[in-house]
């Protein structure tokens, strides 16, 4: 006999499906044989989505300082002003205008991902520089300068890596 959306011929009784799932109240309780469980997926989902979005956006940031100090340095207005300084001129700027430009990048970077809702933001802003840092000292990044027509795309992407992995093992529930 077929039944027609809803509608039961009278006298005729379906038999109850069995089904060990039951909904008990809420959607994320599942009650399975008589036990409750809680359904994590949609706390999962958040921390994941959490995490991929803080190691994106830190990555992003990362390239995007490298190619800002890259794009102000190529451009002439710091290439000009450094290739015509004395040694002692060089010396002053590199005890204070190289701490200038990291405390700027910090001032950059952190309301920039503070906004796009990175939390904590500091982990980022300063071990992402230290981490670039090491990988320019050790030569990291010297593989991959064959894929790119500019050594400071290389570096950039060397950044997005270091500021990615800062964001990855920083990363808080």
């Amino acid at each position: 006999m077929i039944a027609v959306a809803g509608c039961v011929p009278a006298g005729v009784l379906t038999p109850p499906v069995p089904s060990l799932r039951r909904f008990s109240g809420s959607p994320r309780a599942i009650t399975v044989a008589g036990v409750t469980e809680q359904s994590t997926a949609g706390k999962t989902g958040r921390t994941g989505r959490r995490l991929l979005l803080r190691v994106v956006l830190s990555m992003v940031v990362g390239a995007g300082l490298v190619l800002g100090w890259t794009w102000a340095y190529e451009g002439g207005a710091l290439k000009s002003w450094l290739d015509s300084t004395s040694m002692s001129e060089f010396l002053l700027l590199v005890l204070i205008g190289l701490p200038l430009a990291l405390v700027s990048s910090l001032v950059l970077a952190g309301p920039v991902l503070w906004v796009f809702g990175v939390r904590p933001v500091w982990p980022v802003i300063l071990l992402g520089p230290v981490l670039l840092g090491i990988g320019l000292y050790f030569k990291v990044h010297e593989p991959v300068l064959g894929w790119f027509s500019n050594r400071h795309h290389a570096e950039a992407l060397l950044a997005a890596v270091a500021y990615g992995l800062v964001a990855l093992f920083t990363f808080r529930k």
